[in-house]
């Protein structure tokens, strides 16, 4: 663990070198088809590295847990610092760490070792049922997230935000970059109408704008390179929050409108986005989701729960309990899921998924912080050393709750986190045009589903420290009080975050 804490400090030490001799990443270096060269060539290395393993000690230890955990560390307390600063394009150091070198290193470390266990895991497996439920969710969830993160990294460059302002009875062909680069569409947008609904107290409930949308076509008229009625490419739809219309590879949202004048506004804003990288980054996502509900289902004791019910009542009860009043505490604190006022981004098919898994990782980790706590209290008293085995073969302590109980809670917590993050990953690119923004909430749930990483992948040494483990636990669960409610209290979020709402 030492070797690879030493090596996570050598790439910080080495990106805050760059930093001061090159200046921050420059994403944009990184368009097609240079990300695609990227892409080989770092698929190569890995390869490489893989079979040299044998041969180099060094090689060899980047794939394993005593390398994956102190890097997991790293890019839990990097990503602790984004999310406590204000983030800006422009901004320097600390303020843009999607440029800082440090931030940029330790994440491909991840990806490096992601692509060791990976490989090491796909040659060393033999076919059996047993390896297979075994191994099956493993794949799924690693190379899932291989997948999301390289393409998602490297896209990004080719990824293209535009900013149309249509006013209502004038075609629009221009849009505008966020550096104010005026940019000619191969098609243009008329408004014809904006559409706004309010509540009884004036708060919008829906917002809208009915359009015509003109392909250039060789019917074009002197005025413009566009006409609406001669051109056979014409047709009119309606775009809104969480309902974005999609022509010739872009899509188009409904980004904003005249505030001051509201219903009656004159012109609409809209936003065209365009990512060619989509359908990957969207293999690895639907892989991670489908490797954590397997985990999920994996992961709960289907057969020992009957047992410690029979063996155990009175444990299996106080066990119950805990997670009801979890649940309960969750529930009520969570006052937009009773509020029947839903601003238009959380009118989505997404919400009552997201928030469902979300609200039940939530309760399995409160109750798995519960029992840590219980158990470093108590732990003199029932003088019940923490098993080193895995968690399928641990059973409960004679005398109180032990880590097969503890562990299975956390299995089970984190598979919800995951699904509930991309979830909303995937909702956030039906509302807002991108899956994954790093903004300060989706930052927090990075950070509070890294620090969960930490434990599980600790607990899997079998030289690891008991003690050590449950403090990881506490830790992580502080963390993930930040993602649920103290994100609406933390000054970088305010007037950046697009998860910050005011309830009624």
């Amino acid at each position: 663990m030492k070797e690879g804490f030493l090596i996570g400090g050598g790439i910080i030490i080495a990106g805050l070198m760059l930093e001061l001799c090159v200046g921050p990443v420059v994403w944009d270096a990184f368009r097609w088809p240079v990300n695609g060269i990227v892409l080989a060539g770092f698929l190569a290395f890995i390869a490489i590295i893989f079979l040299l393993s044998k041969r180099i000690y060094g090689f060899q230890f980047i794939g394993t847990h005593k390398a994956a955990i102190p890097a997991l560390v790293y890019a839990v307390l990097l990503t602790i610092i984004m999310g406590l600063t204000r983030q800006t394009m422009d901004g320097m150091w600390l303020n843009n760490m999607l440029s800082f070198w440090p931030f940029v290193l330790i994440y491909v470390y991840i990806a490096v070792i992601l692509g060791q266990i990976i490989l090491r895991r796909i040659v060393n497996y033999q076919f059996s049922i047993v390896n297979l439920k075994k191994d099956f969710p493993f794949l799924l969830n690693h190379l899932g997230l291989f997948i999301a993160m390289t393409t998602a990294t490297l896209g990004n460059a080719d990824m293209q935000r535009l900013k149309m302002i249509t006013v209502k009875g004038e075609p629009e062909w221009r849009a505008l970059t966020s550096q104010q680069h005026i940019v000619e569409m191969p098609f243009a947008i008329e408004l014809k109408e904006f559409i706004m609904e309010t509540y009884d107290d004036g708060l919008p409930r829906r917002f809208a704008s009915d359009i015509i949308i003109t392909h250039n076509s060789p019917f074009t008229s002197h005025h413009s390179p566009f006409n609406f009625h001669l051109s056979p490419f014409t047709f009119k739809t309606t775009v809104e929050v969480n309902k974005p219309v999609e022509v010739d590879g872009w899509k188009i949202y409904q980004y904003g409108y005249d505030t001051q004048m509201g219903a009656m506004s004159r012109y609409s804003i809209l936003e065209l986005v365009s990512d060619p990288w989509l359908p990957l980054v969207y293999t690895g996502i639907y892989m991670m989701l489908a490797g954590a509900l397997l985990m999920m289902l994996r992961a709960i004791p289907w057969r020992q729960s009957v047992q410690q019910a029979r063996k155990h009542p009175k444990t299996v009860f106080l066990l119950c309990a805990v997670i009801a009043a979890c649940f309960f505490c969750v529930h009520h604190f969570m006052p937009i899921l009773h509020s029947d006022k839903l601003v238009p981004a959380l009118q989505s098919p997404w919400f009552k998924p997201h928030i469902i898994a979300y609200m039940l990782a939530y309760t399995l980790m409160a109750s798995a912080a519960l029992i840590a706590i219980f158990l470093l209290v108590k732990e003199k008293t029932f003088n019940c050393q923490l098993s080193i085995v895995r968690s399928a073969q641990w059973d409960a302590c004679s005398e109180g709750l032990k880590n097969s109980q503890l562990d299975n809670l956390v299995f089970v917590g984190i598979s919800l986190i995951t699904i509930g993050m991309l979830f909303g990953a995937l909702w956030a690119k039906e509302a807002w045009g991108h899956y994954w923004s790093w903004d300060p909430k989706e930052t927090w749930a990075a950070i509070t589903w890294l620090a969960y990483l930490v434990y599980v992948h600790y607990r899997q040494i079998p030289t690891h420290k008991p003690k050590l483990a449950l403090w990881v636990l506490l830790i992580s669960f502080v963390l993930l009080q930040m993602c649920w409610w103290g994100i609406n209290y933390l000054p970088a979020a305010q007037g950046s975050s697009v998860h910050v709402y005011s309830m009624p």
